[in-house]
């Protein structure tokens, strides 16, 4: 009896002790009856205080229940978790979709080209200047002797062509002054078609003669005489951009051609065509670009309001 009720004592403390023992574990873990994780030595450096422990670069999986705490050095960091390296390297170097290939794509923001609205401004006599300044920037973007020969002196030709601006002498020379003198040929003196600044590179302005061959086709002949005089009226004249006739396609895109190597300074100087200067740098620019300019002949049938 008394050796019963000592062995029931002791099935009683017994039992006592494991329900203490289990609530004891169900306080650090929440699913009853879950089999406690394997234990896991890494053999790793001793971490020097508030130093980040990054456990994307350790190659072994740690536990649930062996992530770090709160009081943890990784829960002090202010950066994020820093990727495998091999994906940290590939994303060291930024993309730049806009610059693929020299070439902006669709979608992607570039500067915009304000020069098309300055020229639409201007009427008329601007529409003209813009369809040339496309048919010179087709042949500057494309790959031939002409766009070479440019980029002789600039890298990226059509890049500082779309630089330049445009604007209208209209007070220019309107008529064509013929000389007689005794012992001399007859000389005929053209007004200016354009004029820019000699080498001033990007961001220069071409000026163009309203009255020019840009725009017109003839122009009336004074005569003028080495001794004086006032001059007198000897008819009309077909006026000319090299071979081409004045306010035709190819007079406009030569003439801004020729225009723009003054700019790169590509051209010499021929200011008040001294010489027949002009006339050599017309020929000069035809020598590389003739085939490109007479190509565009199809657009000198796109109407042009008068």
């Amino acid at each position: 009896m008394h050796a019963h009720v000592r062995g029931l004592r002791a099935t009683i403390l017994s039992l006592i002790a494991f329900v203490i023992a289990s609530n004891g574990a169900w306080a650090q873990n929440a699913r009853l009856a879950a089999p406690a994780p394997p234990t896991i030595s890494l053999s790793l450096p001793p971490l020097a205080l508030g130093l980040c422990v990054d456990d994307a670069l350790l190659t072994v999986p740690i536990p649930h229940s062996a992530a770090l705490s709160a009081d943890s050095p990784r829960a002090n960091c202010e950066t994020p978790p820093i990727a495998a390296t091999s994906i940290a390297t590939s994303l060291a170097t930024p993309i730049e979709p806009c610059a693929a290939n020299g070439h902006a794509l669709r979608g992607c923001s570039v500067q915009q080209d304000g020069v098309p609205l300055a020229l639409e401004s201007l009427g008329k006599k601007g529409v003209k200047i813009l369809r040339a300044r496309e048919g010179v920037l087709e042949i500057l973007e494309s790959e031939n002797a002409c766009s070479a020969w440019y980029q002789g002196k600039d890298a990226n030709p059509a890049a500082t062509f779309r630089t330049i601006s445009f604007e209208l002498d209209r007070k220019g020379e309107d008529s064509v002054q013929e000389s007689r003198d005794r012992g001399f040929p007859v000389v005929f003196r053209n007004p200016y078609v354009a004029r820019v600044i000699q080498g001033d590179g990007a961001n220069a302005t071409i000026t163009l003669n309203e009255r020019g061959a840009f725009f017109v086709p003839t122009a009336r002949v004074l005569g003028v005489h080495k001794e004086g005089g006032p001059p007198d009226f000897r008819g009309q004249r077909t006026l000319r951009v090299g071979p081409y006739e004045g306010d035709t396609f190819q007079a406009q895109v030569l003439t801004l051609l020729h225009e723009f190597g003054h700019a790169l300074d590509l051209l010499p100087t021929d200011e008040h065509d001294a010489d027949g200067r002009s006339e050599h740098n017309n020929e000069e620019v035809l020598r590389y670009c003739r085939r490109e300019v007479e190509g565009k002949s199809t657009l000198r049938i796109l109407p042009v309001a008068q």
